[in-house]
């Protein structure tokens, strides 16, 4: 039985992700591939794909501006020191 796809979910968390929590960037990331893993085994959907695409590129920029934001954090903290 093919699942339905959840791209259009998928697109809106990595876009919240993206502009208002980041954490929740690497969690979209993992899901969006795991999601397009799915698709080329034909056992999801392949109707999302490119929402899916759109999210998990998104989410990868979210999880690139949290590690440059937990590396500032860490600076600012040991430079207090």
């Amino acid at each position: 039985m093919i699942q339905p796809d959840r791209g259009g979910t998928l697109l809106a968390l990595a876009v919240v992700s993206l502009l208002l929590f980041a954490p929740l960037g690497p969690v979209v990331w993992w899901w969006a591939q795991k999601d397009l893993d799915a698709m080329a085994a034909g056992r999801m959907d392949a109707v999302g794909r490119p929402s899916t695409l759109w999210a998990r590129g998104l989410s990868m920029a979210a999880t690139l501006l949290l590690m440059m934001m937990l590396i500032g954090i860490s600076i600012a903290l040991i430079s207090m020191i």
